[in-house]
């Protein structure tokens, strides 16, 4: 009878010797490795990390298997790469278990450096394996692990990888917009992954996306497609020229243009030309531009709107409602009656067109509809009658003297200057401008002038006749 049997595995298992069984796995005979690995697996024991690792290239499968078992109970930065070379065994029984310890266990490890690793390590070997995993961990809570999981995806280029990084890409996005915080680290690797994922093969999952809810996600899409650089993707380009987000349409519609594509003079190329917010274009493909024209109307600021009623006008078109696209209609034919006749709809795009358009005289015209609409405006006119009693003697018949003439009774009776005291310096068109007293300074007439605030002390007067910026004085 031998001196020295064999170690005595349940006898090391119950009283928790890990120094005995990390010994008992260097023994000859596989079947107390095997044990000796499987003991080890619930204690846990750190030094163990190093023996186990090097039983993964045990002639034995099952030794293999069992110390494969071992190290992700363990779990932890130290057990990731053997684990994953592990993913590699040549025995398909030790790759499995190594994938449920790899994909179960350390992708969701409580250790964000531990998911981390695991995840740059998956990239390296270009597990295709890995790609579900993968896309799951591209939505983790730490930003490290984001930022490996996608060049993860990118090294190890499966297509099918596309959709989620999209969606991870479009969630970055959406968390900028309602937070204010986004990680740029992971926009830029996302960004990078999608560059050299989305060639034809990505095609189908592109696709897949089309008809998702967000339209932030549909955009993206359509950028990916039109990147792709292939004639497949032009008919899904046009297709989202119908798309309800005006997003979507706009890079569709730039899209068709970076590859050539030549719309044709119909309600295809009026979608394309509305898209690229070119308004003529859109109405020089005939009737079927004016529903385009039409809807587009109110997604669009208060200079583009004078661009569509001017198409629309073009086309023959006539407003047969009364909303704000028939009130700009009628506003830039310069119909300020009909603006009334309009009412309550009307206002929002007199508002507009008070604050913002070019021309002087139509803010005073819609100041004037305001009014009649008893909706006055204290800007951009202090006295909006003398400036309408103003106009009209300029409009008015005569001589310029008369006019001069006339006017400065006026601005006598309404005490904007002082005769005698002081002299009226007039605008190149007539209209008066400011006041100079007999010392030389000059100050503009405010109550006859359009005025905007041109910064928090400052004010910039026009003249309300021809337009011409006047003065700037402190407010």
């Amino acid at each position: 009878m031998p001196l020295f049997g064999p170690p005595d595995i349940p006898q090391m298992e119950a009283k928790r010797d890990a120094q005995g069984l990390i010994k008992a796995l260097s023994f000859k005979d596989a079947a107390i490795r095997l044990a000796a690995a499987q003991a080890l697996a619930p204690l846990r024991d750190p030094l163990a990390v190093e023996p186990l690792t090097a039983l993964l290239g045990d002639e034995s499968p099952g030794v293999r298997r069992a110390a494969v078992a071992a190290l992700s109970a363990r779990g932890g930065f130290r057990v990731v790469e053997p684990l994953v070379s592990a993913l590699e065994d040549r025995d398909p029984d030790v790759r499995a278990t190594a994938a449920t310890a790899v994909y179960r266990r350390l992708m969701t490890d409580a250790d964000a450096e531990t998911r981390r690793a695991t995840s740059a390590a998956l990239g390296r070997i270009r597990a295709v394996e890995a790609v579900e995993p993968l896309t799951k961990a591209i939505m983790d809570a730490d930003e490290t692990v984001r930022v490996a999981a996608v060049k993860a995806l990118q090294a190890i280029g499966d297509p099918g990888a596309v959709t989620p990084l999209i969606l991870a890409l479009v969630h970055e996005q959406a968390r900028q917009k309602a937070t204010g915080r986004s990680s740029m680290a992971v926009e830029r690797a996302a960004s990078q992954a999608l560059d050299a994922l989305c060639d034809e093969r990505a095609i189908d999952a592109l696709q897949s996306l089309m008809g998702h809810d967000d339209a932030d996600v549909r955009e993206a899409v359509v950028r990916r497609l039109a990147r792709v650089g292939s004639p497949l993707v032009a008919d899904w380009l046009v297709a989202s020229l119908r798309d309800t987000d005006p997003g979507v349409r706009r890079s569709a519609a730039r899209g068709l243009a970076e590859a050539g594509w030549q719309p044709p003079a119909d309600e295809t190329g009026a979608r394309y030309w509305a898209a690229m917010r070119e308004w003529n274009r859109c109405a020089a493909c005939g009737a079927a531009a004016i529903p385009i024209l039409v809807s587009s109307f109110d997604g669009v600021d208060a200079m583009e709107r004078t661009d569509i009623v001017t198409a629309l006008a073009k086309l023959g078109w006539k407003p047969d409602e009364a909303n704000a696209t028939a009130a700009q209609f009628w506003a830039a034919q310069g119909r300020w009656d009909k603006c009334v006749e309009i009412g309550k709809p009307a206002i929002g795009t007199l508002d507009g067109i008070l604050a913002s358009a070019p021309k002087w005289r139509d803010r005073v015209s819609a100041a004037g509809a305001l009014a009649t609409l008893e909706q006055p405006r204290n800007a951009p006119f202090a006295r909006l009658d003398l400036v309408q009693r103003g106009l009209g003697m300029i409009d008015g018949d005569g001589s310029a003297a008369d006019k001069q003439g006339l006017l400065e009774a006026l601005l006598a009776d309404e005490h904007q200057f002082e005769p005698g005291d002081e002299t009226v310096e007039w605008c190149t068109c007539g209209y008066p401008a400011a006041k100079v007293k007999k010392t030389g300074v000059h100050e503009p007439l405010a109550d006859m002038l359009g005025f905007e605030q041109s910064s928090s002390n400052a004010k910039t007067y026009h003249c309300p006749s021809c337009g011409a910026r006047r003065t700037t004085v402190a407010a």
